[in-house]
């Protein structure tokens, strides 16, 4: 840089890089007037060059200082106050800075860098937080430099303070200004891109609805109406989020964005033509798990013709797919559910094979889906993704509430086979037991198609491994002289039972042939603990008086002597000449609660369902109240059961010690 004929090589790294922030892009000249001053002013004026470039600042603030005074009204007076103010720009003295700058048009209202000054004016005032003289200063340099090469970042600063003014168009609008005003300037169109689509990204809808004024004819148009189109979705304003992505595809000429206009469209469309008063059910109705699907469809069935009687809510219509218990056919079905039959909602899957890849495909096309399996993480799969069933981690939680802070338990056995259910249970009452201060001090795994237990009970109980001979020799040796006598006929060793409780994550099939095998290895005393598997009848009929006493979680049973379950048992009996269990309970309130749901006025749409799903709270089913948690798990607390005699009965809760 040249000054009145001194060369200056090079500013000191620390002042350039603070000036650097209140002049994006360049350094900026800063020259005076063209005539040459006194040669004491020159001498002067590179003095205090030499100490800014140095480093040496307060030499060089002395210096400047002395020129203003020796010189004040001299052009290179408002140099020498320009750069006292830009070394103070440079170590954040902000306040001082601020009046050196202010000084300038004051008293040299024609330096010819004011511009420049009029713009750190504005720039420091925002920093200081004064947004309204920041925007005021700023607006008043636009008029009077509208060609300056500080425009496009004067425009940036106004948007910056219309920012944080909580003004969201206005700084679009001056963000756009400053876009077009520096085409050249790479750096500052990526910091403008930037600010751009976050606050696109963040403005409330209100705040979008005035932004296309400014947008028009820009790349901005399309991302606004995708935006605005995908918050009216979200709120289920479907006529206002038709009119976005109509919007959207008329502003741009480019396919991508005309893509997802015309996709918006289609599910908006999607939606409107949804039947409300149908409801899909995807049920294994053939295959090896048509049993339980049966069982299902009847609880529905008979919700369904409750539903009906005088004085109840209308009724419903169920589109039904056959899922044969595999995951293709089962997702054919919810194709057709959704895209043919328009139903608003789904009730099933039931097995873990089928309900992760039916739970993602529906959270594709954002149809509510109430699965009733015990699948790990099946309602992790999306918004519309619900589980109405009892969990195994619910289950967990309830026996060991119960054994260990209920009844003081705990030392813990554990039996369990090895198969996916054996050990996702075993892991989670494991993991509970430690928890809560519990130890396991035996555990064996059996083959699931085991019928002999013997080797896994003694070893349970240290009766497996014969005792080493030299440990037997110290011990006859040690023997009195009745004790030798006997010797022919030696005592079998007694169990070492270390546990009080015994754990069998298994079906009532298997732990009716474990409980007896246990007490003639001699294991007595001792609670036996399971899952809600051993809900059945025939486990008292094949082993009920090895499992006197024992526990386990159940979702729903006949003898609580409750009306609502005493009703639906009755006209289940009469209905289908069977006992109803927890699957055909779980149907009829599932079905129960989607016809309050659609009861409901408010709901018309899918999104409206999801929605009501989430808001019911303590919906009075047969198996417990039901609420659903922000992740779509079902929030009721399972019973549980013991036997006694030869009847089930329901557990009496005890006060934790």
């Amino acid at each position: 840089m040249i000054i009145d004929g001194i060369y200056l090589k090079k500013a000191i790294p620390a002042i350039l890089a603070g000036i650097a922030f209140f002049f994006p892009g360049c350094y900026p000249s800063v020259s005076v007037k063209k005539e040459l001053p006194k040669k004491a002013m020159v001498d002067l004026l590179a003095q205090a060059e030499a100490f800014r470039q140095s480093g040496r600042f307060e030499e060089a603030l002395q210096a400047y200082g002395a020129i203003v005074e020796e010189y004040p009204e001299d052009e290179i007076s408002a140099l020498a106050l320009h750069r006292m103010a830009e070394i103070n720009l440079a170590t954040k003295n902000y306040q001082k800075a601020l009046r050196l700058l202010q000084y300038i048009p004051e008293k040299h209202p024609s330096y010819e860098d004011l511009p420049a000054a009029r713009y750190q004016i504005a720039k420091i005032l925002h920093l200081l937080g004064e947004y309204q003289r920041s925007n005021d200063e700023a607006l008043s340099w636009v008029d009077k430099y509208p060609r300056h090469y500080l425009m496009g970042a004067t425009c940036l600063l106004i948007g910056d303070t219309f920012k944080a003014l909580q003004d969201n168009p206005q700084a679009f609008s001056w963000w756009l200004k400053a876009k077009d005003s520096s085409p050249e300037d790479l750096q500052l169109q990526e910091e403008l891109r930037t600010r751009l689509d976050k606050l696109i990204e963040t403005s409330n809808i209100e705040d979008l609805k005035e932004l296309p004024i400014y947008a028009a004819g820009t790349e901005y148009a399309p991302r606004l109406y995708h935006q605005m189109a995908t918050i009216f979705m979200e709120k289920n304003q479907l006529e206002e989020a038709r009119m976005a992505a109509s919007a959207l595809v008329s502003s741009t000429k480019e396919e991508s964005w005309i893509s997802l206009g015309r996709q918006i469209l289609e599910k908006i469309q999607d939606e409107l033509s949804v039947r409300k008063g149908i409801v899909g059910c995807l049920l294994p109705l053939s295959g090896p798990f048509a049993i339980y699907g049966e069982e299902v469809l009847n609880g529905i069935l008979l919700g369904i013709g409750i539903s009906s009687q005088p004085n109840q809510e209308p009724g419903l219509e169920l589109a039904l797919k056959d899922t044969a218990g595999e995951p293709e056919q089962a997702l054919a079905g919810l194709e057709e559910l959704v895209g043919n039959e328009k139903v608003i909602a789904i009730i099933g899957p039931l097995s873990s094979k089928v309900s992760i890849p039916v739970a993602l495909r529906a959270e594709t096309l954002g149809v509510p889906i109430v699965t009733l399996t015990q699948k790990a993480g099946v309602a992790d799969q999306g918004e519309m993704v619900f589980r109405n069933f009892l969990t195994p981690s619910r289950e967990a939680e309830r026996l060991l509430d119960a054994a260990i802070g209920e009844m003081g338990i705990r030392r813990f056995g554990i039996l369990c086979p090895r198969n996916y259910y054996g050990q996702f249970f075993m892991n989670l009452f494991w993991d509970g037991l430690e928890e809560r201060g519990g130890i396991v001090t035996a555990v064996e795994h059996y083959d699931p198609e085991e019928t002999d237990f013997a080797a896994q009970i003694k070893k349970m109980t240290g009766l497996y491994y014969p005792r080493p001979e030299s440990l037997v020799q110290k011990l006859r040796e040690m023997w009195p002289p009745e004790q030798e006598e006997s010797e022919t006929y030696p005592e079998e060793p007694e169990p070492v039972i270390d546990f009080e409780a015994v754990f069998i994550p298994d079906d009532f099939q298997r732990v009716a042939m474990i409980a007896p095998q246990l007490a003639y290895q001699d294991v007595l005393g001792v609670l036996l603990i399971g899952t809600s598997l051993w809900q059945s009848p025939q486990l008292i009929e094949m082993a009920g008086n090895y499992v006197q006493g024992a526990i386990f979680p159940s979702g729903f049973f006949e003898g609580l002597k409750d009306p609502l379950v005493n009703a639906f048992c009755k006209d289940y009996s009469s209905n289908f000449d069977s006992t109803p269990g927890i699957l055909a309970a779980t149907g009829y309130d599932t079905i129960r609660l989607f016809q309050k749901i659609i009861s409901e006025k408010s709901v018309r749409t899918r999104k409206d369902f999801q929605r009501a799903l989430l808001n019911s709270k303590d919906f009075e089913g047969i198996t417990g109240k039901i609420s659903f948690d922000r992740q779509g798990e079902v929030q009721k607390e399972p019973l549980l059961l013991t036997i006694s005699g030869k009847r089930m009965v329901v557990l009496p809760q005890t006060p934790i010690q």
